[in-house]
């Protein structure tokens, strides 16, 4: 709802959602909320949650969050948070960067932290189909499992480029901000044809 109140305030009738990380779940959210809203998604080595075969393989999904999930309630949330965040860095994370992204992250009081990551985890996963816009997908490659892509275009037929980038962070539009804006303008300007 946020985000239609930009898009309201700013007078953007249609957008083109672009999700980093948890941004995967709230563009997906939106969409499901705003459907007509959307011109195309935008994927950036986004959580897309995989939708459980049956009842026993979504209490063991469960199973595997509780732990983790209830590790940002606990007093010791702020290791937590340290790792999680360390394991987003790659070789291309600047040291300035790195900076940058341990503070802003780690200025979030743990009761929106926890909330946050309760709200990702928890979302339902998108159906087969459920959207028929646009898509393009750029995952780290220490995210994309080789079956990932083909769950990604069960989930979105019109997925129009999916890049695996190699070698690179969790923030690789950070890291990397030509061949980024490279790949999204081109996608872009794909829309428009």
């Amino acid at each position: 709802r946020a985000i239609d109140a930009v898009m309201r305030d700013a007078g953007v009738t249609r957008a083109v959602l672009v999700g980093h990380s948890m941004g995967g779940p709230v563009a997906l959210t939106f969409l499901r909320l705003f459907p007509t809203k959307a011109k195309a998604l935008v994927l950036v080595d986004a959580y897309v949650p995989e939708a459980p075969k049956d009842d026993a393989e979504r209490a063991q999904q469960k199973a595997r969050m509780e732990p983790f999930l209830r590790s940002f309630k606990e007093p010791t949330y702020k290791e937590t948070q340290r790792k999680m965040i360390e394991g987003m860095f790659s070789a291309k994370t600047t040291p300035e960067q790195r900076e940058e992204i341990r503070t802003k992250m780690g200025a979030t009081p743990q009761h929106v932290m926890a909330s946050a990551m309760e709200g990702m985890l928890t979302l339902e996963a998108p159906k087969a189909g459920e959207c028929s816009l646009p898509v393009m997908a750029i995952m780290r490659a220490a995210q994309a499992p080789p079956e990932f892509e083909a769950r990604l275009r069960a989930t979105f037929p019109n997925l129009r480029k999916y890049e695996v980038w190699e070698g690179s962070g969790h923030f690789l539009m950070m890291e990397s901000p030509e061949r980024f804006n490279r790949a999204l303008e081109e996608f872009l300007a794909g829309l428009v044809k």
